[in-house]
């Protein structure tokens, strides 16, 4: 207890960086400190710890402690190529949202150099921090302590705000799974709509699943990330804590063992959203992946407690709603080429995609 007369103590503060397996070890024993401050799937310690063991890079976990007790964390992953230290939010693509974790805007602060501190340590580096909140503290701390660095906003996020209450489904939505499942009746087919939220269910139909999403990605013409080993091993291993902490439901057609469509769901407190769902390349006739997503969207209806369907990233006419966010992403280089050389790489994959034939990339896919 500070006593009259004598100087206020001050806080004593203290900034580390964990890379690789130490960063694993770090992120591990915070898992507490991160679920307090999580707001979404894609910010929780089973998506982060999922990230560090299974996807490519070293994850790298820098610490803000006052007085020994943590007041900040940034979980972010390195890759070095072409002698260029690439720095992201651990996760990198695959991440919804993103959230440099701090108590309050003075940790903020201090987050912010320290992750400064460390990046500008490197050479060459480059650094491209995604799906981020525009309001973060600890961004525009990075923004002023990067010469160079760029805000720009992300891919549009489509909701529904109040379904049930203030957003109402329209009668032609309503019909939709109706439409679809009349379809397999008229053709003799006995289809079953399942909702799974048990771990015993979820090691029955997850291959199945993974099955019908690398199969759809495929038929559209573009790679899957579940073809590579590594991005599967996280998906796996993240749905399963997932299941295990009450947190996904998966929503199934299936007709026998065979599975028409499926939509998988992350409960965040009073926020349904729409992590992964496709209907199945074989059955796209019976609409299986919108009868199973118009299934998810039902179920955010009938319960109070939810306030808010997220269909996340991507806008597309299956996403629906009556509002709609965008994240942003800091970039930032330590010398301008970098930048430019990246940007040019961006836009040169872009017109190759765009210049091959749908079957060409759809056997460069099935590789």
């Amino acid at each position: 207890m500070h006593q009259r007369g004598m100087p206020a103590r001050t806080a004593v503060t203290a900034t580390a960086v964990a890379v690789g397996a130490a960063a694993l070890t770090e992120l591990t024993g915070l898992a507490s400190y991160v679920d307090r401050h999580s707001t979404a799937f894609s910010t929780s310690s089973a998506w982060l710890g999922a990230a560090a063991r299974h996807l490519p890079g070293e994850p790298v976990a820098i610490t803000v402690r006052r007085d020994g007790a943590v007041v900040g964390l940034a979980a972010l992953a390195v890759r070095r190529r072409r002698g260029v230290t690439r720095v992201e939010v651990l996760g990198g693509g695959l991440n919804d949202y993103a959230e440099l974790f701090h108590d309050d805007v003075d940790a903020a602060d201090v987050l912010a150099e320290a992750i400064a501190a460390w990046i500008r340590g490197h050479r060459r580096w480059s650094l491209a921090l995604s799906q981020l909140a525009p309001e973060d503290p600890v961004l525009a701390g990075l923004r002023a302590r990067l010469p160079g660095a760029t805000v720009v906003a992300g891919p549009p996020m489509p909701r529904i705000d109040g379904p049930g209450t203030t957003y109402r489904l329209s009668r032609n939505r309503r019909r939709k799974p109706h439409t679809a499942l009349n379809r397999l009746a008229s053709d003799g087919l006995a289809a079953t709509s399942l909702e799974v939220d048990d771990p015993e269910g979820f090691e029955r139909w997850l291959p199945a699943v993974i099955d019908v999403r690398r199969g759809r990605d495929h038929g559209s013409g573009r790679r899957s990330h579940l073809d590579d080993p590594a991005t599967r091993a996280f998906y796996e291993a993240f749905v399963r804590a997932a299941v295990a902490e009450g947190r996904a439901r998966m929503h199934l057609l299936v007709v026998g063992e065979e599975v028409l469509g499926f939509a998988t769901t992350m409960t965040d407190g009073a926020t349904l959203r729409l992590y992964d769902g496709r209907v199945a390349q074989d059955w796209l006739r019976y609409r299986g992946g919108i009868v199973c997503e118009m299934a998810a969207v039902q179920r955010a209806v009938a319960d109070p407690g939810i306030t808010t369907f997220d269909w996340l990233r991507g806008r597309t006419e299956a996403k629906f709603g009556n509002a709609e966010i965008h994240r942003c992403e800091l970039r930032a280089a330590s010398h301008a080429w970098i930048g430019a050389v990246d940007a040019w790489e961006a836009r040169a994959r872009s017109r190759v995609k765009a210049m091959l034939p749908d079957a060409a990339v759809r056997r460069i896919a099935e590789r």
